[in-house]
């Protein structure tokens, strides 16, 4: 290894000039003169072979360093990988030094008008983590950051984010009947009763799909989503139409999962081809998410409490400080969890009792 070493002021400075035999002695002894001047002006080669380093790194180094400094799940990965391939491909051994204002400005109108508005504005806040995070983590020499601004921040700037409209889609009371006579009748009964179970429930598909036996208790008539959105595992009830579907499938399986599938991971996953069946039959076109909706819905319309309607789906309760004194238990749930199941059963005609009213007035 080649080396200069010179002593400045009260400090030894030692500069690293190459590897041997890489680097000859003739090479080694120019390079050191320059070196040596350099010392001796005061400019500390050092730290500038570092900044200059740092000012290189590229977007997918970083984009990699992101990832590993967050526990995310293999999906959130998936995705994140998919965005950053997908939109940025291009740009992944580029300097992050070198991504403009205007080079993201270009990319996000490019993107809106070839894979859809929705899909520009993810790539975009996909990209602004990234480089927030790159902004955070690598420094100049002198403590500052190597990016001072978001070139992210172009599109704020200039109103350029896309407006899209969140999307609504949800069975109407009016349509279950309609839906239910289409499910039940399907040949598959493990599709049969996942679509059922996250009407009734508006877990979000994945959730669902990846229970086991061991997350349902069938004694307390509940279940506990062990790895859901949010990260907070929670009991919660069953309906009494659930619990006795449940027992009858446990009754007849001989997998770990609830809802088991074919492929390699176990569990059932989206059923596209039979949605589009059961769409075609009712002319009630729906996709999984907007089963969830529909119970969020019309759960409202039952005057049913925000705090339990949260509680039941498993959303967060956001920066209410009332919320994070509120504990609701499977008990406290299974009313208004039971009062959901009631309405879309009568709704669905095929629960002959009472008129459901609002649960507000039925405990009234």
């Amino acid at each position: 290894m080649w080396c200069v070493q010179q002593r400045i002021g009260n400090k030894t400075k030692r500069v690293v000039l190459g590897k041997y035999p890489t680097m000859t002695a003739e090479q080694a002894r120019n390079a050191a003169k320059k070196s040596i001047g350099e010392l001796a002006a005061g400019i500390d080669v050092v730290k500038e072979k570092r900044e200059k380093a740092i000012k290189a790194v590229t977007l997918g180094e970083v984009f990699a360093s992101f990832l590993d400094a967050r526990q995310l799940k293999p999906k959130t990965v998936r995705d994140y990988n998919g965005v950053m391939n997908n939109i940025y491909p291009d740009w992944q051994k580029l300097p992050i030094t070198d991504i403009t204002r205007d080079a993201v400005e270009r990319r996000h109108k490019k993107i809106g008008e070839e894979r859809g508005e929705a899909y520009a504005n993810l790539g975009s806040r996909t990209l602004r983590s990234v480089l927030n995070y790159a902004g955070a983590k690598y420094e100049t020499g002198k403590g500052l950051s190597i990016l001072p601004e978001n070139p992210v921040k172009r599109i704020s700037q200039t109103r350029g984010w896309y407006k899209v409209q969140r999307r609504t889609g949800h069975l109407k009371p009016h349509q279950l009947a309609q839906w239910f006579d289409a499910v039940l009748n399907i040949d598959n009964d493990t599709i049969r009763d996942y679509l059922i179970f996250v009407l009734l429930t508006g877990t979000r598909k994945d959730e669902s799909a990846k229970l086991q036996w061991t997350d349902i208790d069938l004694a307390d008539n509940s279940y506990v989503l062990r790895d859901p959105k949010n990260g907070r595992p929670m009991p919660l009830p069953l309906s009494d139409y659930l619990a006795s579907m449940l027992a009858k499938r446990k009754a007849n399986s001989n997998s770990p999962f609830v809802f088991p599938g074919e492929g390699v991971r176990g569990y059932l996953v989206e059923p596209k081809r039979q949605i589009a069946k059961i769409v075609g039959k009712t002319a009630v076109p729906f996709a999984m998410h907007d089963l969830r909706r529909t119970f969020v819905t019309l759960a409202e319309s039952l005057d049913i409490s925000a705090y339990s309607v949260k509680a039941l789906v498993n959303h967060k309760q956001g920066d209410d400080v009332t919320s994070g004194y509120v504990q609701l238990s499977v008990e406290r749930l299974r009313p208004p969890m039971q009062a959901i199941t009631d309405f879309m059963l009568k709704s669905a005609g095929l629960k002959a009792s009472a008129d459901v009213v609002p649960l507000k007035q039925a405990q009234g």
